[in-house]
């Protein structure tokens, strides 16, 4: 279905007309059968009003409004403001450790390791880029180097936290250059480009590229600064008027001017304009005083409160279930392609931003063992025994992180995962593969050791190119288990 992408602003850039319609297909997001959605713009029945809806009379009734209008609006942009916050610090913020400014790379030469800022639950198996774009301008060029047998990843993220990429697996490893352009786009292209299209006018960038010498990783630092970006070129277009808000995320006014920020700048999908359209009444699409003043209206504000406080904590512990089972273990299946799903996505946010989708990266999650407990150093000893590994066409990794901190765990030997190039690995007789986790050294060797913190944590599987058993569901990971004492 084609949709426009519609600006609070005043700016809408058209892109066809939505089908009057909605066809009945696999997808779940889809109207199902017997429904009918139909397109407002093609209806003459349906006209938008001239005044603001209602606000209940004050007193509970209000407060109970506002509570479920600021619950709902956090359940929507949770992942639209964390993704803000991560531009701000790289894009905005000249203070900032991790300033680049946009339309830039900012080329990782190391592996991810314990206390890596950009973002939370990083792999260590990739040197990281990243870049913010901005598109307001017009295009921006992407200059990708013949990566030779290096796996590399692209992954162009929306202000939503939606995934598209230029990969190995989409484009091959031979050079190219890409036009990077924001959906309604006309003008014309640079000679020689190939026209790449996303969704919002403000993009991140976040690069991977295979080491698979995890101690000297100079080929995969050769291919990755042959990753270039050029800023545009064309002529420019008008820009959205744009004060850029503090990145607070926790407190209500911070997170409401920030979505605000979101809709007005970089729009959302036109399919959800009734959505959008109900946190108005908080301010959200009406200006950054505008939600200061319904936040400290009296009732509204207080119930605002409330529902702001009581949707984080649901999302905080619904990160914990995100994903759909595979035995014991969790697979966010869906990442990067969330649709209307956004209690998921929210809590796919929470655990980290930068998901890819699963066709290009299918990753599992677990924070219990065997027996459905918390995984914890401190309390236990594990092992899991791989009879055969996950059949992944560019690699596999299986990595652990600290749950307090969400970031890699610092351990004696520095070694944060076990994957398909670790060296030394013990295998069984019988072929499979068992991994050691826990906190103190095994008594037998550290070999097929993979350390855990002296607290909680837990543990990400990711397969880069997945097969088709992988794909079907044949294939799950095998079970944490407790080792008995000693």
């Amino acid at each position: 279905m084609k949709r426009i992408i519609r600006h609070l602003a005043g700016a809408t850039l058209p892109l066809g007309l939505a089908m009057l319609v909605l066809p009945v297909a696999s997808t779940a997001q889809q109207v199902p059968a017997g429904q009918r959605a139909y397109d407002p713009d093609h209806a003459d029945q349906f006209m938008w009003p001239e005044h603001a809806d209602l606000l209940p009379p004050p007193g509970p009734a209000r407060r109970d409004y506002a509570r479920m209008l600021a619950y709902d609006a956090r359940l929507f942009g949770t992942s639209a403001v964390l993704e803000y916050a991560q531009m701000f610090g790289q894009a905005l913020d000249r203070g900032a450790k991790g300033y680049t400014g946009f339309n830039r790379f900012d080329h990782a030469s190391n592996l991810a390791r314990p206390g890596y800022g950009a973002f939370k639950t990083p792999n260590a198996d990739t040197l990281y880029s990243n870049a913010w774009l901005d598109l307001t301008k017009g295009p921006v060029i992407l200059e990708v180097p013949d990566a030779g047998d290096t796996y590399f990843a692209a992954n162009f993220i929306d202000m939503y936290g939606n995934s598209s990429n230029i990969s190995t697996r989409t484009r091959g490893s031979g050079a190219g250059r890409y036009a990077i352009v924001p959906l309604g786009w006309d003008g014309g292209l640079p000679e020689g480009t190939e026209r790449f299209t996303v969704t919002t006018p403000y993009c991140w960038i976040l690069l991977r590229v295979l080491a698979k010498d995890l101690k000297n990783p100079v080929r995969a630092r050769k291919v990755q600064d042959g990753f270039r970006l050029e800023a545009p070129q064309a002529e420019a277009i008008t820009p959205i008027a744009t004060d850029f808000p503090a990145p607070e995320t926790d407190t209500l006014g911070g997170f409401m001017r920030i979505l605000d920020w979101v809709v007005r700048n970089a729009g959302y999908p036109s399919t959800e304009t009734a959505l959008v359209h109900r946190y108005r009444m908080l301010g959200v699409g009406r200006g950054a005083e505008a939600v200061t003043q319904a936040i400290e209206a009296p009732d509204l504000g207080a119930g605002a409160e409330a529902g702001f406080a009581s949707a984080g904590e649901m999302i905080s512990d619904s990160a914990r279930l995100s994903g759909y089972p595979a035995g014991t273990w969790k697979t966010p299946a869906d990442t990067g392609a969330y649709g209307y799903n956004y209690l998921y996505r929210s809590a796919i946010h929470t655990l980290g931003t930068g998901a890819n989708v699963g066709i290009e990266n299918y990753p599992f999650n677990t924070f219990v063992d065997a027996d459905g407990e918390a995984l914890d150093g401190a309390a236990h000893d594990y092992r899991m025994t791989f009879t055969s590994p996950p059949p992944a066409r560019y690699f596999w990794s299986l990595t652990l992180y600290d749950a307090k901190t969400r970031e890699l765990s610092p351990n004696p030997i520095a070694r944060y995962l076990i994957n398909d190039r670790t060296p030394g690995l013990k295998r069984n007789a019988d072929g499979s593969l068992t991994i050691d986790i826990q906190h103190k050294p095994p008594q037998g060797g550290t070999s097929n050791w993979l350390p855990a913190p002296d607290g909680p944590f837990y543990l990400v599987i990711r397969a880069q190119g997945p097969e088709a058993p992988l794909l079907s569901g044949e294939w799950l990971p095998p079970a944490v288990r407790k080792e008995a004492a000693q």
